[in-house]
């Protein structure tokens, strides 16, 4: 008993040490990415935040001494802006209900019905992701271009007979953003529905409901995490969207994204850019947190429903 006791500090202290040790490769694994993380985002982020409490010297280029609230009360108080940012937040959101509805079907038969198509389908959900986001919308042009492809095709079927201007107008950025953003909304419902039981839908059916039901009672509610998953992604995707705004709108649909283009690259006024810049990363984390939230009380739902 005595050496069992002199023996097991020595066991404590040797214990200690390797819970030591392994903490230490721990964070040595974890500092590469805490380190780009600061460089590539903290740091730049931090420096935007700075420069959009400053301000430039008249006929130059240079921040002027001081800082000042004058460019986030320029944005809130000038029209232009505040309607580009309500502008930017309904068509983003209209892009994530049309998502939403195109995905949920596409998700549901890769999920259940592909079989071994599964793997081609998902691949070829990923190509608008993969390809970039100048490619799909030149793609988009050639479709809804007044001399395109879906304005022939209503023409040859006697539905149209001018062409229908897509181009240039809030539902041709939309439809762009809906092609461009979609896999970011089928992905996660993928992933959901996937590992949704079969047997609670044939015990759903076997009980009468009809497939409407079905939909509405038994595949929505567990499908919850993936839609909550997939409209925030979609709808970040779309709020921040320069490419397919700026292609597709023709410049005359002025987005957040667009604007912020528009004052750092052409007006060159860096600080009024960069609260533009603020506001749309504190509008994704406020989105994110109202995501992560709501999957919160989604969990919280099943655990008291089960």
């Amino acid at each position: 008993m005595q050496h069992d006791d002199k023996r097991r500090p020595h066991m404590a202290s040797m214990m200690g040490k390797q819970r030591s040790g392994t903490m230490s490769h721990f964070l040595l694994f974890l500092f590469p990415a805490v380190l780009l993380s600061t460089v590539v985002f903290l740091l730049p982020f931090a420096w935007l935040l700075y420069t959009s409490f400053k301000t430039q010297g008249t006929g130059s280029l240079l921040l002027a001494e001081g800082f000042t609230f004058n460019n986030y009360r320029r944005l809130f108080e000038d029209a232009y802006f505040v309607q580009a940012f309500g502008r930017t937040i309904w068509m983003s959101a209209a892009a994530t209900v049309l998502c939403l509805l195109i995905g949920l079907p596409v998700a549901r038969l890769i999920a259940t019905g592909a079989g071994g198509a599964k793997g081609l389908l998902l691949a070829l959900m990923l190509v608008p992701l993969v390809s970039g986001a100048l490619l799909p919308s030149l793609g988009m042009i050639h479709l809804f271009g007044t001399l395109g492809v879906v304005n022939g095709v209503l023409k040859m079927l006697g539905l149209i007979n001018t062409s229908v201007r897509f181009l240039g107008t809030p539902a041709g950025v939309v439809l762009g953003m809906v092609q461009a953003f979609l896999p970011l909304m089928v992905m996660p419902l993928v992933n959901t529905l996937s590992r949704m039981p079969r047997e609670v839908e044939a015990a759903a059916s076997s009980l009468g409901a009809s497939p409407a039901h079905v939909w509405i009672r038994v595949i929505l509610p567990l499908a919850m995490p993936g839609i909550s998953a997939g409209s925030v992604l979609v709808f970040c995707a779309a709020f921040t969207s320069f490419v397919t705004p700026q292609v597709l709108g023709q410049g005359k649909i002025a987005t957040f994204g667009t604007v912020v283009y528009q004052q750092a690259s052409l007006v060159l006024a860096w600080p009024f850019a960069s609260t533009l810049a603020v506001v749309v990363v504190v509008a994704i984390g406020a989105v994110l947190v109202l995501g992560a939230q709501f999957g919160k009380r989604i969990q919280q739902t099943r655990r008291v429903t089960s």
